[in-house]
Formats: structure tokens, C-alpha cells, sequence
């Protein structure tokens, strides 16, 4: 095997270094959730928050979550739709997000934070994970939500997909 290099050094350093590149692609600043009751509570109340505009993602009977942003940013998105509601529109939406609740899935609510560690909005979801970046100042994307490994609802969730 002298003078021939092993194809198996290949693939290994071809996997390095595109497991590499996948890290410091990721490793870009990125905001998330935190939770908060307050914000909850604001959302099971129906309450609307002045100056925020507010989204869906997923269909109007099964919404995945809620967001409001606030006016001072711009979402950029195709996967979030927006929603003009009044206080009866956002009571049906949470309840949506609400239904088939068990005592171990429970939707919770909070804040959305910039990468900065700014709050720019709330939100409203069973999934309680979620990446949030701003490309340009003023401009914010929040990409879909996610159950956290090994919660209730993701165990729920993968149960749902074996039937």
C-alpha cells in the first residue's frame, strides 16, 4: 500500500471538512424563545398587543404557533402568514393552537428574542424552540418552531407518526 493513499483518508477528510463548514454555518448569531406567563396569559386572554402585527404558521385550524411582531421590525418570510384579527379571531386561534391539550403538551407563550438578546415580539405554541435571525437592522425571520428533544409533546408527536 506504499505510495497509494487509502480512499477511506479521502471520505474522512471530506466529512471533517464539511462537518465543519455545517458547524460554523450554524455557529451564526441567532435569537430564540424565552418563556414568559405573562405574555402567556395575555394570549389565553385574547388580548391583542398594540403596535405588532401578528402571524400564523401552519393552516388556520391547526395553527403550530402564533407570533406578534413588533411594528418597529419587518418580517421576512414565506412561511409565516400574516392575520388582521380582532380579539374574537386571536381567542379561535389560540384555541386551535390549544386543542387536543393533554396534561403532558400544553402550549406555553413568551417572548422573541433578536440575536442581540432584544425582545421584538411574542409568541404562542406547543413547540417551544425556534431560531431567530436579523439579516439587516429592522429586519427579522423567524423560522418554524420545534419541540424540544424528549418534552411530552415531541414523545406525543413521534408516537403520532408510527400509526
Amino acid at each position: 500500500m506504499s505510495g497509494k493513499i487509502f480512499p477511506l483518508y479521502y471520505i474522512i477528510v471530506i466529512f471533517f471538512l464539511l462537518f465543519s463548514y455545517g458547524c460554523a454555518a450554524l455557529s451564526a448569531p441567532t435569537g430564540g424563545l424565552r418563556k414568559r406567563m405573562e405574555v402567556e396569559q395575555l394570549f389565553e386572554s385574547a388580548t391583542l398587543l398594540p403596535d405588532h402585527t401578528y402571524y400564523i404558521y401552519g393552516s388556520d385550524v391547526e395553527p403550530e404557533a402564533i407570533i406578534a411582531i413588533s411594528n418597529e421590525f419587518r418580517l421576512q418570510t414565506k412561511l409565516w402568514s400574516q392575520r388582521d384579527w380582532t380579539a374574537e379571531e386571536l381567542k379561535k386561534a389560540v384555541f386551535w393552537v390549544e386543542f387536543v391539550e393533554s396534561d403532558f403538551c400544553e402550549a406555553k407563550g413568551g417572548v422573541l428574542l433578536a440575536p442581540d438578546g432584544q425582545e421584538i415580539g411574542a409568541w404562542y405554541s406547543k413547540r417551544d424552540i425556534a431560531s431567530v435571525r436579523q439579516p439587516s437592522p429592522g429586519v427579522v425571520e423567524v423560522f418554524p418552531f420545534r419541540y424540544r428533544w424528549g418534552s411530552p409533546c415531541e414523545r406525543i408527536e413521534r408516537i403520532d407518526w408510527r400509526d
